[in-house]
């Protein structure tokens, strides 16, 4: 009710002070701006904050056209039948020329915006004032106030990048290891790989689509290796994933973490693992200033870092996005041939990133020529588990390979749901040992004795404690 008053207040104020060029201007960004919110929400579950919207700008730009395929084809309908009852009554109650504050006189619009500022001043002294947002999200802002009101509110009242920046600084006081009690250990040998598997929801093990296993190989390393349920780190966006485990710190919940300056990356993972004598190498198929990963990566003491710019010369296969999981894969492989010393690689793939389209068509291999976005969901893990079982089985034996999910999918489709428990969302994290002779397989531990809610934190602090031991 709140909600209604505040849009019917100030949709009139805009009436009142527009012409009708304004007005339908106003009304298609407007309806624009609607659709692209309601998407995100209908594949997030959650709100879209300000910052979020500033951070991802250019990767918002790449998947605009897809966003219209998240909306039920009915809700578009209704969209667009909505467009064009507002620019019918635009033309029907204003004139061409001179806005409505000519014809009406100024004391007109000032009542509306009266009584908008009053209504908000009032709900300052409710649990809905704006001082909330400093603490929380701003999903509860946007359920009262609507969004252009929250977001104005979450750039003033939201936390400052220095306070952002004091909480990364005490959470690096602290470490996890819940595990280490119950867990029984982990034989880190000469080798040690972690995979961040983009858009690997925890359902998608185990999972048949039309008839067919979306991921096999990765069902059947399952059933060989320790897997758990883990909860992600995913309030900005998938860098928080990334950014827990290699730092071993918690994500900010208000701003993209690789942006907050002057971070102390000293007990890092690439560091901590080249203080045990290992090689570090990261791969990724994006660019390098993608939500400033390089800045930040340079300082975590990596021996090699592969962005999209350092495979320019290698003449290697690409989408519009990225470099090509396989090549990623496939460097890696070539690294650990020439290897002298004990190797460290961390690997982040991109082919299965929505909209689901940077797989060619002849890897569809679940939807066969598919053109729905949600069955290129399933086709595009399908490629991403046969690239990683042909990579596993060429990784040098006795390898520990860390494999997990960055966020689920917002995905719906033929009986298949994410994991989510309302705001969380849940992804699997695979640790396997690769076999060789005299080596043994990983073993295992009760279910029933893993702590409540585990996260990446806690499995890269067992990790460290037995790289350490």
């Amino acid at each position: 009710m709140i909600r209604m008053l505040i849009n019917f207040l100030a949709a009139l104020f805009i009436i009142f002070i527009s012409n009708r060029e304004w007005l339908i201007t106003i009304i298609c960004l407007d309806s624009l701006l609607s659709v692209s919110l309601l998407a995100y929400y209908q594949y997030f579950q959650r709100p879209l904050s300000l910052f979020v919207a500033i951070r991802h700008v250019r990767e918002g730009l790449k998947v605009f056209s897809f966003a219209t395929r998240l909306l039920p084809w009915r809700t578009s309908l209704a969209f667009v039948g909505i467009l064009g009852v507002k620019i019918f009554l635009a033309y029907s109650v204003t004139q061409n020329g001179p806005n409505q504050i000519t014809q009406l006189g100024w004391l007109t619009w000032l009542f509306p915006l009266a009584l908008l500022c009053l209504l908000v001043i009032l709900l300052q002294f409710t649990s809905f004032r704006f001082e909330c947002i400093r603490h929380a999200t701003i999903t509860r802002a946007i359920y009262v106030y609507g969004y252009s009101i929250s977001w104005v509110a979450d750039f003033f009242m939201a936390s400052s990048i220095q306070k952002a920046a004091r909480e990364e600084a005490i959470s690096q006081t602290t470490t996890s290891n819940r595990l280490t009690a119950t867990e029984a250990p982990w034989p880190v040998r000469r080798n040690v790989v972690i995979i961040q598997v983009e858009s690997l929801c925890y359902n998608v093990l185990n999972c048949t689509m039309n008839d067919k296993e979306v991921t096999p190989f990765l069902n059947q390393l399952s059933r060989s290796s320790r897997v758990f349920k883990l909860q992600a780190y995913h309030e900005i966006g998938t860098i928080d994933m990334d950014y827990a485990l290699l730092s071993g710190n918690q994500p900010s919940k208000h701003t993209v973490t690789y942006s907050i300056p002057d971070l102390d990356y000293t007990n890092a993972l690439p560091h901590f693992m080249r203080q045990h004598g290992y090689r570090t190498m990261s791969l990724h198929g994006v660019t390098g200033e993608y939500y400033n990963r390089r800045a930040n990566f340079e300082r975590m003491g990596w021996d090699e870092i592969c962005f999209r710019e350092e495979f320019k010369a290698m003449q290697v296969n690409e989408s519009y996005w990225g470099v090509r999981d396989q090549e990623l894969l496939n460097y890696s492989i070539e690294r650990f041939k020439e290897a002298t010393r004990p190797e460290f690689h961390f690997i982040i793939t991109l082919d299965s990133h929505g909209p689901f389209n940077l797989i060619s068509e002849n890897e569809k291999t679940i939807f066969p020529g598919s053109l729905n976005w949600k069955a290129n969901y399933f086709n595009s893990m399908a490629s991403v588990d046969s690239n990683i079982s042909d990579y596993v089985s060429a990784l040098p034996a006795g390898t520990l390979l860390i494999l997990y999910g960055d966020h689920s999918a917002g995905v719906s489709y033929q009986g298949f749901t994410p994991a989510r428990d309302h705001a969380n969302e849940y992804v699997p994290c695979i640790v396997h040992i690769c076999p060789g002779d005299g080596i043994d397989p990983l073993l295992t531990s009760s279910e029933e004795s893993l702590p409540d809610n585990l996260n990446i934190l806690d499995i890269v602090g067992h990790f460290r404690q037995q790289v350490i031991s």
